[in-house]
């Protein structure tokens, strides 16, 4: 199977991961073969990228976790965000309410953690398709899920990991009381804009430490995640170490996942970009040494991957090499702008080669 930006989605294609509405309810099942009917409602409904099977992809990419996990955790915090008012104190009702949910996503979190725990070599392959309207309680999932994998990659215990992951989870729940209209503006925000959004940290902080009983290092996390290593960031503008580790770990995890993800205002980066960003603010945004890990733990070039290489020849990434994502073995199947009887390229053993860009379509 093979990740592509919908309009690259033909008649014919097969989808190779479900699509879930806002409710977490299957809108197409896996294996459904589309149409231009199809394509067309499944981009009405804010999906903008899909994995699909064709005549050149046929490998799966396994998730981290369960699908019906994945669903059941963004649907628990949908839940919880939908419960808390923007602009009052909770009703006696509402607070009982969420801690229920909170209980319940207390429990995931030890599923989760317990899952990824367990498979130590992981790495991030998958990306997430999810609707952009739901992007806030997918984020949350793949922001957590990410901070593991780097959490796991600095040896943290199984019991450090689960406060990693409730508070990675719950990083961004401030943005509760912050206006829809300042969340989905697609163009810069203006400084009282900013204001508003920055204070999304102080105000999750101070929920999760009222209606919540996590740990004063999970609840943390969401109050300096936007914190950076040179002191630029928000809300206190604190430096280096006075950020937490876990809060460290979640900003980095925060912002891939932030640019890897399909929005209204502008499509996913690729991985290899987004891992790019990620580097090159190593030592001023981000620690250094967790960009190290976490760039360990991501692989740019999955299996399914269609790709050009620096001689112009195009293939599709059929086998990855371990810990050298960058040189996979690719099956060519054009050179020189024509279609060949597919043959491996092991770019392990082909050093003067290299892969210059992900592509979506052949160009035959």
């Amino acid at each position: 199977m093979r990740y592509v930006p919908i309009d690259y989605a033909r008649e014919g294609d097969f989808l190779a991961q479900p699509l879930f509405n806002e409710e977490g309810l299957v809108l197409l099942a896996k294996g459904v073969k589309l149409t231009e009917g199809l394509i067309h409602k499944i981009k009405k409904q804010g999906y903008y990228s899909l994995y699909i099977l064709d005549d050149i992809s046929h490998q799966e990419i396994q998730d981290m976790i369960k699908p019906e996990i994945r669903q059941r955790t963004t649907a628990v915090i949908k839940k919880i965000m939908h419960t808390i008012p923007q602009d009052k104190k909770l009703l006696s009702n509402e607070a009982r309410e969420i801690q229920r949910n909170m209980k319940e996503l207390v429990g995931l979190m030890k599923i989760i953690t317990d899952e990824v725990f367990t498979q130590k070599a992981l790495v991030m392959s998958l990306v997430d398709i999810r609707n952009v309207d739901n992007y806030t309680y997918a984020h949350s999932v793949n922001v957590m899920l990410h901070a593991l994998l780097l959490g796991i990659s600095v040896e943290l215990n199984r019991n450090e990991l689960y406060d990693l992951s409730i508070g990675a989870t719950v990083h961004d729940i401030g943005k509760v009381f912050v206006p829809e209209s300042i969340l989905k503006k697609p163009g810069a925000l203006t400084d009282e804009e900013f204001q508003e959004m920055q204070q999304h940290t102080t105000k999750g902080f101070s929920f999760l430490k009222e209606y919540t009983d996590f740990s004063a290092t999970a609840r943390i996390i969401s109050l300096q995640h936007q914190e950076r290593i040179d002191g630029s960031g928000y809300p206190v503008n604190l430096k280096g170490d006075e950020i937490h580790l876990y809060s460290r770990i979640t900003a980095i995890a925060d912002v891939y996942d932030a640019l890897t993800a399909d929005r209204h205002y502008r499509r996913a980066l690729p991985a290899k970009e987004a891992i790019e960003y990620i580097m090159g603010a190593s030592g001023r945004f981000f620690d250094g040494e967790l960009v190290k890990a976490f760039v360990s733990k991501v692989n740019p070039y999955p299996v399914g991957t269609l790709i050009k290489l620096s001689n112009g020849f195009e293939g599709i990434v059929e086998e990855v090499n371990d810990f050298t994502y960058l040189r996979p073995v690719v099956k060519i199947l054009t050179e020189e702008g024509k279609k060949v009887t597919p043959w491996l390229c092991n770019l392990l053993k082909e050093n003067s080669l290299v892969i210059e860009d992900t592509i979506y379509k052949l160009s035959t």
